[in-house]
């Protein structure tokens, strides 16, 4: 929060009065509060402000400041390369606070050239001078060092000057900074909200000042600027190396800890895809080590163009970008395709669902009314009719009311190879009766209806298939409902005169069906 304009005149002459050639400085407000914020799944949401329970102790109060601590199982201490033109006449830029009651440039609050936070003051960024008040009206700046080493404690504001943006949520509503010299302890995350400095014209390299207050967020420590400021200095273009670190140290949040929030890059050859999270998130696994990519600063599991047939089994050589952090899960958060390096598909590669065209799945089998208890088994049979191994993660269930707030859908990895069938069972594996498990589970919707219903199999953006409307048969408990073998595709599974109920009985003389096999030519007679 900026000072009146009175406020700021009064002080300027009060400085002039005492004879002091110090230029007068804006204050952050040390009353300044969070805002309000929902904590969403860890593995995937924006860092945002903390819940307004408990008070986390920020950093590790045990480390000392500066870029060259060691810490064990660390594998460099290298401060990063900082190049850029920064003796240019945009280091004596006029330009003021973006602040979080405007959201722009507020020219009548910013300081002139001559102001210490636009001559390039080293003391800021080394770390090597502590500050343990974190008084932003105070001789020497704060310093992301004293930040997240926790010489400047919980809650206390903080104005840090001439760091460097490394990161911008897609969201544009936090963004990563650091020190240019690096390090353990470097880098922090912003939060600005939706409501506090507009950062939408901030770019990689740009050089800030910030006024917020300090405070931890599900273990990130960050630096709050939603009712702060996010200051320009005119600097652009600094780059700032990624740190090379080990796989290792980020298996173990001791040693990982110190490069939260700091630029990183790690090599292996390969860096294989092992698991996808949430649709969204994967992990790069190397001789048993592995860490996960976020889609906090770029989704790169959703850019086919850069990375195409992206998925499990896929492999990079390097990974880099902010380190990420949320209730102890480190990940790596790339901001461009440049960030993975060394792309090379699955060896053998497969159609995800949103490649898919119509009639690549066929519906071949449905067993809607099971014997079980308020038929928590059901299930889906799928037939891959396409040329190649399709993994069915992200496919979307529907019934005959395409609801998509009434929707399944398969959020892990299944297999199903060209010309062979796949079982979707409903809800999960507690209400599962059979020995076999599915190859996947969608969840609790959609309920199919015993009286009359339909399937219908979605990616995104189109219909893959769909089956014609069962009607109200009697006596078809624990019968599937299936598709005559010889017209297994996506035009003749239309047609309702090609359905018909199993006759084979395949568990526990209750239940008649082929779920994951060729169905039988016979029906049965109910």
């Amino acid at each position: 929060m900026t000072l009146d304009r009175p406020l700021l005149l009064s002080l300027a002459l009060g400085v002039a009065a005492c004879g002091d050639n110090s230029t007068a400085t804006t204050a952050g407000d040390s009353t300044t509060g969070t805002a309000s914020g929902t904590t969403g799944d860890a593995t995937t949401n924006d860092p945002t402000t903390p819940p307004t329970t408990g008070t986390p102790t920020t950093g590790d109060t045990s480390s000392s400041a500066g870029p060259t601590s060691d810490t064990p199982g660390s594998t460099t201490d290298a401060p990063a390369t900082t190049t850029g033109d920064s003796s240019t006449d945009a280091l004596t830029s006029s330009t003021g606070p973006i602040t979080a009651s405007t959201g722009v440039i507020d020219e009548t609050t910013s300081s002139t050239g001559s102001d210490a936070s636009t001559s390039g003051d080293t003391t800021s960024s080394t770390g090597a001078d502590s500050s343990s008040t974190g008084d932003t009206m105070g001789v020497t700046d704060d310093t992301i060092y004293e930040i997240q080493n926790g010489t400047i404690k919980e809650k206390q504001p903080v104005d840090v000057k001439g760091v460097i943006v490394t990161g911008i949520s897609a969201t544009k509503t936090g963004m990563f900074v650091q020190e240019k010299d690096g390090g353990q302890y470097s880098g922090a995350w912003v939060y600005v909200g939706k409501m506090g400095p507009n950062i939408m014209a901030l770019a990689l390299g740009d050089e800030v000042d910030i006024t917020g207050s300090t405070l931890e967020f599900n273990d990130l420590t960050e630096i709050d600027a939603s009712l702060g400021t996010v200051t320009p200095t005119g600097v652009k273009g600094v780059k700032i190396d990624p740190a090379p670190v080990t796989l290792k140290t980020l298996a173990d949040p001791i040693t990982a800890e110190p490069w939260e929030a700091v630029h990183i890059r790690v090599t292996a050859a390969p860096l294989t895809i092992t698991q996808i999270i949430n649709l969204v998130e994967y992990k790069l696994t190397s001789a048993g080590e592995g860490v996960v990519i976020d889609d906090l600063l770029y989704a790169s599991l959703m850019d086919k163009l850069s990375f195409p047939q992206i998925g499990v089994d896929a492999s990079f050589t390097a990974a880099a970008g902010p380190l990420n952090q949320s209730v102890g899960v480190y990940k790596i958060a790339p901001r461009m395709p440049a960030d993975l390096e060394g792309y090379k598909p699955p060896p053998n590669p497969k159609l995800g669902v949103e490649d898919l065209k119509a009639g690549d799945l066929v519906i071949s089998e449905v067993m809607y009314n099971p014997t079980c208890n308020n038929d928590d088994c059901e299930w889906i049979e799928v037939y891959n009719a396409s040329a190649q191994p399709i993994d069915l993660l992200g496919l979307i269930i529907q019934d005959d009311a395409q609801d998509k707030n009434k929707q399944g859908k398969v959020t892990v990895s299944a297999i199903v190879d060209p010309g062979k069938f796949a079982v979707l069972g409903y809800k999960t594996m507690v209400s599962w009766p059979y020995p076999n498990p599915p190859a996947a589970f969608y969840g609790a919707n959609p309920a199919l209806g015993n009286g009359g219903d339909q399937v219908f199999l979605k990616n995104s953006t189109i219909t893959i298939d769909g089956m014609p409307a069962w009607g109200n048969q009697a006596n078809n408990q624990g019968h599937s409902f299936k598709l005559d073998p010889n017209k297994l595709n996506a035009v003749d599974n239309d047609v309702l005169a090609n359905w018909c109920y199993s006759s084979v009985i395949f568990y526990m003389n209750t239940e008649w069906g082929s779920p994951g096999a060729a169905n039988e030519l016979a029906c049965a007679v109910l």
